[in-house]
């Protein structure tokens, strides 16, 4: 099973102080919700740290996503998000069937042998792309909107 994301649309006055008590009873029932894969959010993560977010943990505004923790994105992050998605959804159309996105790069070693910087790919089926980015932007669509709350969950 490879990592997620979680998004989930919620109340603008949900209390955040709950989000660890709503996430372990709601993370498998909740309807309105994305989930995109973990080689998605790593390629798009430097157009996604132009989000205004904010850190529950430090109470703090910054930009993007907290890649391992809670990040909270409301009314103008969820329009940026909107944005930048519907661009990628664009581009992602003139994609072949399968393609592959830059992953990381890990060092590699064999026995008896030096060791050397190795870049990943990480293959990827087009639709699958299409619709985890398409359900991330209705749920962008519905909180600017109706003024509620993303959450994110991340790895």
């Amino acid at each position: 099973m490879s990592l997620t994301h979680e998004f989930y649309l919620l109340s603008g006055d949900f209390d955040l102080n709950d989000r660890y008590e709503w996430y372990r009873t709601n993370r498998y029932t909740w309807a309105e919700k994305s989930v995109v894969s973990d080689e998605i959010i790593q390629y798009m993560m430097d157009f996604l740290n132009w989000l205004p977010s904010y850190n529950p943990e430090t109470k703090e505004s910054h930009r993007g996503l907290n890649y391992y923790g809670v990040t909270v994105i409301n009314k103008p992050g969820a329009e940026k998000l909107i944005k930048i998605l519907d661009k990628w959804l664009k581009l992602i159309e003139e994609a072949p069937d399968t393609f592959s996105l830059r992953g990381d790069t890990v060092w590699k070693e064999e026995e008896n042998e030096d060791g050397y910087w190795e870049q990943t790919r990480n293959w990827l089926k087009r639709e699958r792309m299409q619709s985890e980015l398409a359900v991330l932007i209705d749920l962008a669509v519905k909180a600017s909107d109706n003024n509620h709350l993303i959450i994110h969950f991340g790895i």
